[in-house]
């Protein structure tokens, strides 16, 4: 069951609030996000378009695991404050939902979770970087941070370790603080590559080389990046 009117407007997508529903067409569950093409016709591209998407989010799911995995053993990251933990980054899991249209169309929608919070979108592939000065700070052996800083650092840690040939950024969504320890819940990420014979474009969010030079522009190193011992962009390195 999905909402007549979109409730949110992204460069490629609109958003709307989905329920998934019984077989007596009752809502069942939790509020969902549907997501669907801003431009392209035919459902069947629209599906490849979702599908390519999921494996956008599920690429840049697993380097947030191993980023976590790397913050947590890096001591100067930790906190002067044995009781707190450093924010983790996360991605939504989405899933492509299939349909069949009273006309008999196979039709398709990206489906993920629907994000509770302040939405936020923290760096793009277009220069744009997120301002936290003012918020709120965390204490860590390496000085204080803004939660944020370790989002802003995720992205570069990606490009090194990757050898400067992935950039994953257009970093969007909320800071939860509702739990015991904060965590970024991220979505609509993009991944920009390095053009190589064989390589993978990760769909039309993937500027290549533009989106490298917009990125290093507006990137500013925060402690962070200095506690991963991440060198400063523009520097040749096998990475972390």
């Amino acid at each position: 069951d999905i909402e007549k009117d979109p409730f949110g407007v992204g460069a490629e997508r609109l958003a709307y609030m989905f329920h998934e529903v019984d077989q007596r067409g009752r809502r069942v569950g939790k509020s969902m996000v549907a997501k669907e093409s801003k431009y392209l016709d035919g459902e069947e591209r629209k599906i490849r378009f979702h599908e390519a998407f999921c494996r956008t989010q599920k690429r840049a799911s697993e380097f947030a695991d191993q980023f976590n995995h790397v913050v947590l053993k890096t001591p100067g990251l930790w906190p002067s404050d044995r009781d707190m933990k450093t924010p983790a980054v996360y991605f939504l899991e989405c899933s492509v939902y299939e349909y069949w249209a009273t006309n008999g169309q196979r039709c398709g929608l990206l489906v993920e979770d629907l994000l509770q919070g302040k939405f936020t979108k923290f760096n793009s592939n277009n220069g744009f970087y997120h301002n936290a000065e003012g918020g709120r700070k965390i204490c860590l052996q390496v000085g204080e941070v803004y939660p944020t800083d370790f989002v802003q650092a995720f992205s570069h840690w990606v490009y090194y370790s990757t050898d400067q040939r992935l950039l994953l950024c257009d970093l969007q969504g909320v800071l939860n603080e509702e739990g015991r320890y904060l965590k970024f819940e991220l979505t609509d990420p993009c991944i920009c590559s390095k053009p190589e014979h064989g390589s993978e474009r990760y769909g039309r969010s993937d500027m290549r080389m533009v989106g490298f030079r917009t990125f290093r522009k507006s990137h500013k190193c925060n402690r962070v990046c200095v506690g991963l011992g991440l060198p400063s962009f523009g520097s040749r390195t096998t990475g972390p």
